[in-house]
C-alpha cells in the first residue's frame, strides 16, 4: 500500500525538519498497519464473543489511541444494546448501567444512522448516557465510534475516547473502520459456532433426556431426572416440570433444577388462571417471552432473578398434562430453536409419563390381584371351616340320637333336633351367600322388584337369624315407610346378614335395634338402621368394611369367625336397588348401619 499521500514537489518544497515529520508520521502509521493485520489474525482465531472482548481489551489500544474504549452490541431484538468496556487500564470504565435503548447515546447515533461519528465530547448529537458521563468524568474530550457490520447488518459498534482535544484523523477513522469491520466479522463467526455448538448440544440432550427416560418406570423419578439433564445440559437458570391437577385446575410442581433450587416449595401449587405456565395449560400452546418484564402474564418470586421464560405444554393423547419450564437470568436467551427443542422434549416428557402411569396401573392391578388371591386363599379356608363345623355338629347329634338307648324321648329328641337345625340352618346361610357372589361377579343374580312389606321382611330376617339370650330385639318401622319397592328375598339376606352382625360383634349381650323411617329430606326413599350396642369399628377400617374379603381385625373382633363377604353382598344387593349403605360407630359404644331403598306404595 502506498502510504505517501503528497505528491513529489510538495516534499521537494518542505523544508528538512517537515520532511522527517511526515517520514516519521508514514512509518509509525505503517506500524499500526502491520499492529492491525496481527489483530486482525487474532480476531480471526477466536471461537467466542466473550474472547473477542477479552483480546480488544488487551490489543486494541496498541492501534488506536485513548484512556477509553469500548463495544456496543446489539441484542436479538435489536431494541437494546450492551456496553463492554475493552479499557486495558487498570482503572477501566465503570458505568452506571450496560444496556442501553438501540437509539440512546452515541453508540446509539451509530447505530441508528449506521455511520462512524467523530464529536468533541461536548458536542453530542444526542444525549449522554452513563457511557458518555462516565467517559468525561475520566477527562476525555475526543470521541470516535464506528459501526460493526457484516455484509448482512449492522451488529454493534466500537468507540474510542481519548482526553487530547480533536484527536482523531482520517488515519484512525480507516483504521477503526477496519477493526470494526473485522470484529464484527468474527462475532459473526462466533455466533454461527456458537449456534451450531448449541444446536449439537441440544441434539445431545433430547438424546440424553429419551434416555433417561427409557429406563424410568416411576412418574416422580423420570420427572426428577428430566430436569435434572436440561439443567446439567444447558446450566439454565432454572427447569421446573409441573403437572396439572385437573380436579383442582391447579398446576402441581412436581420436579425443579436451578440455580435456587428450594426457592419454590415442594408440592408448590399455581392456579391455571395465573402465571406464564398458567396461560400454557390453558391454551394448550408454548410461551417464549424474552423479557419478563414487559409480559405482564410473569409472576415474580422471592429470590428469583430470571430475566426470560419459555415455557412448553406436556400432553398426553391431545390432553395437557403439565407444562416443561425453561428460566434464564439473561434476556433474549431463547430463540425459535429453543422452542422446537422444548417441544420434542415435552413429547418424550409425555410419552414418557404415559408409560410410567401405565406401568403403575400395571403394578396396583399386580398387587390388587396379588391380596384378592390371598384373601381368596384365607376366604376357602374359612369358608372351609365353616363348612365342616356344622355338618360335623349335626353328625355328631344325628350319631347321638341313633345311639340314643330311647331315640323317642321328648326332651332328648328335640334337643338334638335343634342342634341340628341350627347348624343346618347356618350352612343354609353359607351357601347362600356363597351363591351369591358367584352370581353377582358374573352377573348372573336377578332381581324381581315388587311392593315389599317392611315389617313382614324384618320378621323374616329375624326367624333366620340367631339371637342369643343376652341379647334383646325391638323393631320400629314408620306408617309412611312400611312398603318399599324391592326384591323381598335379597331384601331379607341384606337385614339377616346386619342382623347376625349385630349380634356376632356384641359378645356382651345387648340391645340389637332396627328402625325404619323415611328419608329426611328425600320423601321418595325410606332409611332402614341396624343399631348395636357392641364393640364399634375403627375409624381406619371402616372405609374398606365393605370391600369383598374384608374383616374387622381388631381385638376381641380377631376371634370372630366370618368369610367377609356378607357386608359385600349387602352392598351389591343395596346398589341394585338404587340405594347406598353405610356404617357409623363409635369404639366400645356399638355400630349403626343404615340403607336407603326407594318407597313403595302399600
Amino acid at each position: 500500500m502506498n502510504v505517501n499521500t503528497e505528491p513529489p514537489n510538495q516534499l521537494n518544497s518542505l523544508p528538512p525538519e517537515g520532511i522527517s515529520q511526515r517520514l516519521e508520521a508514514a512509518e509509525e502509521f505503517g506500524k499500526r498497519i502491520n499492529m492491525m493485520s496481527e489483530l486482525s489474525l487474532k480476531i480471526g482465531a477466536v471461537r467466542t464473543a466473550d474472547e473477542v472482548v477479552q483480546l480488544l481489551r488487551s490489543e486494541a489500544h496498541r492501534v488506536m489511541p485513548g484512556e477509553c474504549a469500548f463495544v456496543s452490541l446489539l441484542k436479538n431484538d435489536r431494541t437494546q444494546y450492551d456496553v463492554y468496556s475493552i479499557c486495558s487500564s487498570d482503572e477501566a470504565m465503570i458505568l452506571d448501567q450496560t444496556q442501553f435503548a438501540s437509539h440512546e447515546g452515541v453508540a446509539g447515533w451509530v447505530l441508528s444512522n449506521g455511520s462512524s461519528l467523530r464529536v468533541d465530547l461536548n458536542s453530542l448529537p444526542v444525549a449522554p448516557t452513563a457511557v458518555e458521563r462516565s467517559m468525561k468524568e475520566k477527562g476525555v474530550k475526543s470521541v470516535l465510534v464506528v459501526p460493526m457490520k457484516t455484509t448482512e447488518s449492522t451488529i454493534g459498534a466500537v468507540g474510542f475516547g481519548s482526553v487530547v482535544p480533536n484527536c482523531y484523523e482520517d488515519t484512525d477513522l480507516w483504521l477503526a473502520q477496519l477493526l470494526g469491520t473485522q470484529t464484527a466479522l468474527a462475532l459473526a463467526n462466533t455466533g454461527v459456532l456458537h449456534k451450531m455448538q448449541k444446536r449439537a448440544n441440544q441434539i445431545e440432550l433430547v438424546n440424553r433426556v429419551a434416555r433417561n427416560l427409557t429406563f424410568a418406570v416411576e412418574t416422580e423419578a423420570l420427572l426428577d431426572s428430566a430436569a435434572q439433564t436440561i439443567r446439567k445440559q444447558f446450566n439454565y437458570f432454572d427447569v421446573m416440570i409441573f403437572l396439572l391437577d385437573h380436579e383442582s385446575q391447579e398446576l402441581v410442581l412436581a420436579a425443579q433444577a436451578g440455580r435456587y433450587s428450594d426457592f419454590l416449595p415442594t408440592g408448590y401449587r399455581q392456579p391455571v388462571s395465573q402465571g406464564i405456565i398458567g396461560w400454557v395449560a390453558s391454551n394448550a400452546r408454548h410461551l417464549l417471552v424474552n423479557d419478563v418484564r414487559k409480559d405482564s402474564r410473569y409472576l415474580a418470586y422471592q429470590y428469583q432473578d430470571t430475566s426470560a421464560e419459555l415455557a412448553a405444554p406436556i400432553m398426553i393423547d391431545g390432553v395437557v398434562v403439565g407444562v416443561l419450564n425453561l428460566e434464564e437470568a439473561r434476556a433474549n436467551a431463547f430463540d425459535e430453536a429453543d422452542v422446537l427443542v422444548i417441544q420434542t422434549l415435552c413429547d418424550q416428557i409425555g410419552g414418557a409419563i404415559k408409560n410410567a402411569r401405565l406401568f403403575e396401573e400395571i403394578k396396583r392391578a399386580n398387587d390388587r390381584l396379588l391380596e384378592h388371591d390371598q384373601l381368596k386363599t384365607e376366604f376357602v379356608s374359612i369358608v372351609s371351616h365353616d363348612f365342616r363345623t356344622p355338618l360335623s355338629t349335626i353328625m355328631l347329634a344325628a350319631k347321638s340320637l341313633i345311639r340314643e338307648d330311647d331315640p323317642t324321648s321328648s326332651k332328648r329328641y328335640r334337643e338334638y333336633l335343634s342342634i341340628i337345625i341350627d347348624q343346618a340352618g347356618k350352612l343354609s346361610k353359607l351357601a347362600e351367600d356363597t351363591l351369591s357372589i358367584a352370581k353377582i361377579e358374573s352377573g348372573q343374580l336377578t332381581y324381581q322388584f315388587k311392593i315389599v312389606n317392611v315389617e313382614g321382611v324384618i320378621k323374616d330376617a329375624l326367624s333366620m337369624a340367631k339371637i342369643t339370650s343376652r341379647h334383646k330385639f325391638e323393631y320400629s318401622v314408620d306408617i309412611n315407610a312400611s312398603y318399599v319397592r324391592g326384591d323381598q328375598t335379597k331384601l331379607r339376606q341384606v337385614l339377616q346378614n346386619l342382623i347376625s352382625n349385630a349380634v356376632k360383634y356384641s359378645p356382651g349381650g345387648g340391645q340389637v335395634r332396627v328402625n325404619v323411617v323415611p328419608l329426611e329430606g328425600d320423601a321418595e326413599q325410606v332409611l332402614f338402621s341396624v343399631t348395636d350396642q357392641g364393640l364399634g369399628i375403627p375409624a381406619d377400617q371402616i372405609g374398606r368394611l365393605f370391600q369383598k374379603f374384608s374383616r374387622v381385625d381388631y381385638g376381641k373382633a380377631k376371634d370372630i369367625k366370618g368369610s367377609g363377604l356378607g357386608l359385600w353382598i349387602c352392598s351389591e344387593i343395596i346398589k341394585a336397588h338404587g340405594g347406598r349403605i353405610w356404617v357409623e360407630s363409635e369404639m366400645g359404644k356399638g355400630s349403626t348401619f343404615r340403607f336407603t331403598v326407594r318407597r313403595g306404595e302399600g
